[in-house]
């Protein structure tokens, strides 16, 4: 049945050869197509006709992220430092005035109300 004692734990055991993906090399590539503001879609089929690379826009996609997540410096995608030459734009809360006071929806203004005659109800009549 088992090999080893159920009252033993199992060594972890390193081994095998890291994971590196093959994307990898063409990172600069990613990088320059990002900034001439290409979409994910169109830098998968570039690196797949271009680079002899396939790699579907969902795959793309998570693997730059994923390298960014992993990179120590800011990213100029991050909002952070603005690009070299191109207008700083405000983004994120701080570039909202603060509110003096808390908005509040607008009240309806009032509509005349007029009461319907007693004498012309008729309750008893289906067809009315």
């Amino acid at each position: 049945m088992d090999s080893e004692p159920k009252n033993e734990r199992r060594l972890k055991r390193g081994g095998g050869r890291a994971y590196h993906s093959r994307l990898e090399s063409f990172v600069d590539f990613i990088r320059d197509q990002r900034q001439q503001r290409r979409t994910w879609r169109e830098i998968a089929l570039r690196l797949s006709t271009e680079k002899d690379c396939p790699i579907t826009l969902q795959g793309l996609h998570l693997f730059y992220r994923r390298y960014r997540k992993r990179q120590a410096r800011p990213h100029w995608e991050d909002g952070q430092p603005p690009l070299v030459g191109a207008p700083a734009r405000p983004n994120g809360p701080a570039s909202r005035p603060e509110p003096s006071k808390p908005m509040v929806a607008a009240v309806p203004s009032e509509r005349p109300f007029r009461k319907p005659n007693p004498d012309s109800l008729n309750l008893n009549d289906p067809t009315a």
